[in-house]
Parts: structure tokens; C-alpha cells; sequence
């Protein structure tokens, strides 16, 4: 569709630069007076009241100016060209145009001068020509990039334009300021146009002889043609993208929505295995619990035992202290009839006397009766006082 449209654009400005041209070549015998240029005034293009010469040769710098102005627009119209599709631009065109009007004689120039003023001329093209160059400085050193949504995942849908400019870049969508100027540029280019038609049809009578002006329209036509090739080459590929992104974010919806899907059948996974889990965790639970009563029992069981075990470990003890004890009165009882028996063999014969409490006794109230030996040493007769 984008082809046949821009092929259908490049065959009419073809069509319109053929028929311009024999026309403007005709020869023109008759003499068609106009007083003023039809659309120069409405653009401001026109000279003030003060500057006309109705009669007579405008100074050479003036012409000079002028003719400098109108190859200032031929490169700001070849500087919008690189902005458009390739094939909407005959830069051919434009190089011959440009050869045309540095070849165009003072003659003609002074006729233009007089529905033209080069300083407003000037004025209009140098505020286009600034928004171009403040563009071009925004992108130099980096290639633009056709679409303006590039894509962040694997197959989701990018936006590309499809408008390549002259110079084998891919343009983004270009900015308003761009866009208004290359519409002004177009706006001037058919000011100039329309304001050079009462001059191309004209004939100058000089010196008794007469000569046809209409080539001098050619240059201009061409510059027209041009021009209305790259501002409409400008608005084609902003409305191409325009449907570009249009398409691409229907798609990227769709694309949205399947992601969408397989995200909500992850999600029913998701809780089904939740749900899963849920049980699991319950049955868990309820093994926790089986074992806790199982561990339960078990503590009350080695409980129980243990009271026991220590009930008889108490008993047994108890037993064995009333053995110890027993068997420490006894062994006491022993030592006191052992002091008894060492004290009667150190008594001399008739004086040794056993006392009744060593035969009474138990154990631990058993008497010491080596306790009162002199010095705290017992010898033969020497065993303290006796009963």
C-alpha cells in the first residue's frame, strides 16, 4: 500500500513537471498586464510600496540577493528532500534549477524583484532552515531508528516506519518544529511560484524587440514540484508511522492478553498445587500430632518408670545406710574392746579391771579407756588411772 502511494505521488509531480514545462516554454505573443502578484502580498513576500520601481532597473546587489535568496531555498528545499522518502525527490531536478537560476540575467531578476523581496524571502527560509539544522544536531553521530516503541521482550510487537530518506537512514517520527517547517518552506516555495506567474507571462519590450520570460518559471516549478514532494514525502511517513504504532499497539494487546492467559493458567497452577499443599501440610500436622501424643506417652511411661526406679534406688538406700550404719557401730564397739584388751595387757597382774560400759555398749557410746594414758602415750603400767 505504502508503494503504490508513493508511486502514485512521484507519477503526478512527474505529470505536473512535464506539463509545466512546454507551457512555460510557449511563446507568448500577447501581453497580459497584472497589477500586483495574486498571492505574494498574502504571504508577506511581497515588496513594501517604498521598495518598488515601476519603472526602471533595481540596483545589481539587489538582484544579486535576490538571486542568492532563490538558491537559498533550493538547498533548504534539498535539505528537507533528506527527510523524505528518496523516491518523492528528484535532486536531478533540483541541480538543474539551481544551475537555471545562476545562469537567470539581470532582466529577470529585476521583473521578480518586483513582486519579490529578497529580505523577507531571507527571513522565512533562514527560520526553516534552523529548525532543521537544531534537528540534525540532535541526531548527528547516532542512526535513527524507524520505530518509535521498540520492544523489551521476545516476541512482542515493535512499531517500524517504513520511510528510508535519501541518505540510506531510517527516520524516526520527526518533531513538530521539523514538520511546520518544511511546510513553510512548501508555503514559500508557492508564494515565490504563484508571485513569478504575472512575470512569466509577461513580455518585455526592450529596445524595440521582444523577448518570452516564461522559462524563467521553469527553475521555480521544479523548485515547487520539490517541495510539495517532500512536505507531502513528510506528512505520508508521519501518518505511516502513525498507523504503524496504531497496529503495533493492537498487537502488543493481543500479545498482552496471551501473556495474560499463560499467566493466569500459571496462577490456577499455582493454587492448585497451593491447595495440594494445604493437605500436605495438614497431613503433617496431623502426624505431628500422632507423634506428639506417641512422645507424650512416652515421657509419662519412662516418668513412671523412673519414680519407681527411684523409689527402690530410695529404699535401697535406705537399706544400705541402716547396713553402714550397723557396720560402723560395730566396728566402733570392736575398737573399744580392742583399747579394752591393749590396756589390759599393759596393767600389771591383779590391777587389771574390765568396765562394765565396754560390755554394755553398742558402738558409737562405747568408751575409750586409752584416752587418759600419760602424755597422750600408753606403755606397761602406764595406761592412766584405773577403776
Amino acid at each position: 500500500m505504502r508503494n503504490k502511494f508513493l508511486t502514485t505521488i512521484t507519477v503526478a509531480v512527474c505529470l505536473a513537471a512535464g506539463v509545466a514545462q512546454p507551457l512555460r516554454a510557449q511563446d507568448d505573443t500577447r501581453r497580459i498586464p497584472r497589477s500586483a502578484p495574486r498571492s505574494g502580498a498574502r504571504f508577506a513576500l511581497a515588496p513594501d510600496p517604498a521598495q518598488q520601481v515601476p519603472v526602471g532597473q533595481h540596483p545589481p546587489q539587489a538582484l544579486e540577493d535576490l538571486r542568492g535568496e532563490l538558491l537559498s531555498l533550493v538547498d533548504s528545499v534539498q535539505e528537507f528532500a533528506g527527510l523524505a522518502p528518496a523516491e518523492l525527490v528528484d535532486t536531478d531536478s533540483l541541480q538543474q534549477a539551481r544551475v537555471q537560476i545562476q545562469q537567470m540575467p539581470a532582466q529577470t531578476l529585476n521583473t521578480l524583484r518586483q513582486a519579490i523581496d529578497p529580505a523577507k524571502l531571507h527571513d522565512r527560509v533562514l527560520r526553516a532552515r534552523a529548525a532543521v539544522e537544531e534537528y540534525s544536531k540532535g541526531t548527528s553521530g547516532a542512526k535513527m531508528i524507524a520505530g518509535s516503541m521498540p520492544s523489551f521482550s521476545p516476541g512482542f510487537p515493535n512499531a517500524n516506519g517504513s520511510c528510508p530518506s535519501v541518505l540510506g537512514v531510517s527516520t524516526s517520527r520527526l518533531p513538530n518544529a521539523v514538520v511546520i517547517a518544511a511546510d513553510v518552506v512548501f508555503f514559500i516555495a508557492d508564494v515565490v511560484r504563484e508571485s513569478a506567474q504575472d512575470t512569466c507571462k509577461e513580455v518585455i519590450v526592450a529596445l524595440g524587440e521582444g523577448g518570452n520570460t516564461s522559462l524563467v518559471c521553469i527553475p521555480l516549478d521544479i523548485i515547487w514540484i520539490a517541495a510539495k514532494g517532500v512536505v507531502e514525502g513528510i506528512h505520508f511517513c508521519a501518518d505511516d508511522l502513525t498507523g504503524a504504532e496504531i497496529d503495533a499497539n493492537f498487537a502488543r494487546l493481543a500479545h498482552i492478553h496471551d501473556d495474560l492467559a499463560g499467566v493466569q493458567t500459571g496462577v490456577t497452577t499455582i493454587d492448585g498445587n497451593t491447595s495440594n499443599l494445604g493437605t500436605q501440610i495438614s497431613n503433617v500436622g496431623a502426624q505431628l500430632s500422632n507423634v506428639d501424643t506417641h512422645i507424650s506417652n512416652e515421657i509419662s511411661a519412662v516418668d513412671a518408670h523412673l519414680t519407681a526406679v527411684f523409689a527402690a534406688l530410695s529404699a535401697q538406700l535406705t537399706t544400705l545406710q541402716a547396713s553402714v550404719d550397723l557396720a560402723n557401730q560395730r566396728l566402733l564397739k570392736t575398737i573399744a574392746g580392742e583399747q579394752q584388751i591393749m590396756k589390759l595387757e599393759l596393767t600389771p597382774e591383779g590391777q587389771r579391771i574390765i568396765l562394765n560400759s565396754i560390755l554394755a555398749c553398742t558402738g558409737s557410746n562405747c568408751p575409750n579407756v586409752l584416752a587418759l594414758c600419760p602424755g597422750g602415750i600408753c606403755a606397761w603400767n602406764s595406761v592412766g588411772p584405773l577403776p
